[in-house]
């Protein structure tokens, strides 16, 4: 029942899949509201709807039935819709929407069902509201809509421009038209008071809708025709700014729409599948951005686009081997793997007994899916630091998570509010979080995870090393040292709250990670570290008496 709940939820979205079963259905009610439609405008043919009273009558009881259905169906699902679709503008258009489908279906049931008696025309025009139900179908009148809004702020600024003029206009013939010197006494002015020439400029922005000039209310003087020609060409203002305004809103919409619709496809390009080397499905590796374009047929700057404001992926310019083609590449990186968080992302299983640390993802090259892999081998947690690195460019990312002293210092003596802070934040990849208050939410989060689960008996900690001879390697952490980073000596520190909790340190050369076939070295050391995982679990079984 789950399952079929949540299939028609798809079919009804705001936004359907592509799937062949929700385009049928939407086409099939789309093709039903067009007909109804030509059905009641035949109704008001007398003839025809004499001849053919009984075809119409059945037609519409056809349509009427499936409007019925179709409202059932969004009714049984609204709250998946609702949960799916979280933004206001999005819940406000379901409202309309159900609305609709509900002015839809009643009046046509109370058409069939009341006596002979009723007068049957009353419903006409109310049947007739149910061609709006075409807006759901088709997006068009949505998007005009999403101009508008989008572009409120331009639009209101044009509005109080054109309005400040016409009346100062307004205030200036009505002045110039009732003085004595202008006029030259000679005759009366139709412009009486400053209300009665106002509605007349506004009437002129219409074409005179009103008939004002029927009834002779024209400027006399020569100076009050000249205001009347400059309020002229506001009539041209009038609709030539706001048509500019929302033509550039609805193109901007349009290529709104069009980078999510390439979003859907690059999520979808790096999707989750079976890998023979690993054994095990894990999301698609880091790909070049020239890859990528070719591949999904992207242009580049609707790339950056999306990179900058769609979370959970990022662009990173790496460089190659000297002896390649080219020295340096742009990769695409996706890391949403579960959750996005303050510093980066984050997998966080029921039970599990590792906890898989990546805190310098951000400028180590592909060690965070390195550490990903991982952590999907072995079944384990996963805090993986996307977003901050020592030394970047940028000043608000200049942080190392590794070295830092927070892990020195208690959370609340030094951000009381974070948690109320992080409540009241909607975390995106283009909102800025101050780095040590992200660098306490990966300590909180850490903390959270040993002491939450009693399962978790190890953290396994990952980093990129420069010039190793060795592919990786992998150390258990017993004690401190002074050339320990500050992460450890954290991690040391929630050992001795936590007794049976082990450390590891996996050393991970920068030339494994970027070589072709880093898969089998991805399978190679996730074995090596179960193997040690286990060897630490028996040492640590109590021996049997003798």
């Amino acid at each position: 029942m789950h399952d079929i709940r949540h299939k028609i939820a798809n079919i009804f979205d705001l936004s359907p899949d592509e799937d062949r079963l929700s385009t049928m259905v939407n086409r099939t009610i789309y093709i039903l509201i067009i007909l109804s439609t030509v059905i009641v405008m035949l109704e008001t043919i007398p003839t025809f709807k004499m001849q053919y009273l009984s075809y119409l009558y059945a037609i519409e009881l056809l349509v009427t039935i499936v409007f019925c259905a179709e409202l059932l169906l969004r009714t049984a699902v609204i709250d998946l819709l609702f949960q799916k679709h979280t933004s206001l503008w999005e819940r406000f258009l379901l409202v309309v929407y159900f609305l609709i489908d509900l002015v839809a279906v009643v009046p046509p049931l109370i058409f069939m069902l009341s006596p002979d008696g009723v007068h049957h025309d009353y419903f006409l025009s109310l049947r007739l509201l149910r061609i709006f139900k075409a807006f759901r179908h088709d997006h068009s009148i949505e998007l005009i809509l999403k101009a508008v809004i989008n572009k409120r702020t331009e639009l209101l600024h044009s509005a109080i421009l054109v309005f400040t003029f016409t009346v100062f206009l307004s205030v200036l013939l009505y002045e110039i038209e009732n003085d004595f010197e202008f006029g030259g006494g000679a005759q009366k002015t139709a412009f009486t008071d400053i209300f009665t020439t106002l509605a007349w400029a506004f009437s002129m922005f219409v074409n005179d809708a009103i008939g004002y000039q029927e009834i002779g209310l024209l400027p006399t003087t020569s100076v009050g025709r000249f205001i009347a020609w400059v309020i002229g060409f506001l009539n041209i203002g009038i609709v030539i700014i706001p048509t500019g305004i929302i033509a550039s809103g609805f193109l901007e919409v349009l290529e709104e729409n069009k980078i999510e619709s390439q979003y859907r496809l690059l999520k979808q390009a790096f999707r989750k599948k079976f890998n023979p080397t690993l054994g095990i499905e894990v999301f698609e590796r880091p790909r070049t951005l020239l890859t990528l374009q070719n591949a999904l047929f992207i242009q580049e700057s609707h790339f950056y686009k999306m990179l900058e404001t769609k979370p959970g992926f990022r662009i990173r310019a790496v460089y190659s081997a000297d002896d390649e083609k080219y020295n340096d590449t742009n990769l695409v990186e996706h890391y949403a793997y579960q959750s996005i968080t303050d510093y980066g992302a984050a997998i966080r299983r029921p039970s599990a007994s590792v906890l898989v640390l990546a805190p310098a993802s951000a400028g180590e090259e592909n060690i965070g899916y390195f550490s990903y892999c991982i952590a999907e081998m072995l079944q384990a947690h996963y805090l993986s630091n996307e977003r901050y690195q020592l030394n970047a460019l940028h000043q608000d990312f200049d942080i190392c998570f590794k070295t830092s002293a927070l892990y020195d210092t208690e959370i609340d003596e030094i951000l009381p509010n974070l948690a109320a802070s992080r409540k009241k934040r909607s975390l995106r990849t283009k909102q800025q979080i101050p780095p040590q208050e992200a660098l306490a939410s990966f300590k909180t989060d850490i903390q959270t995870l040993v002491f939450e689960d009693s399962a978790l008996s190890a953290i396994v900690v990952m980093e990129s090393v420069h010039g190793m001879s060795e592919h990786y390697e992998i150390r258990r952490i017993d004690k401190y040292a002074n050339d320990f980073p500050a992460l450890f000596r954290y991690c040391l520190r929630l050992r001795t709250r936590k007794s049976r909790l082990q450390i590891f340190h996996v050393r991970v050369s920068d030339a494994t990670l970027s070589h072709y076939d880093y898969y089998t070295y991805i399978q190679e050391a996730g074995a090596a570290l179960q193997s040690s995982l286990a060897a630490q679990s028996i040492s640590q079984q109590p021996r049997k008496p003798l």
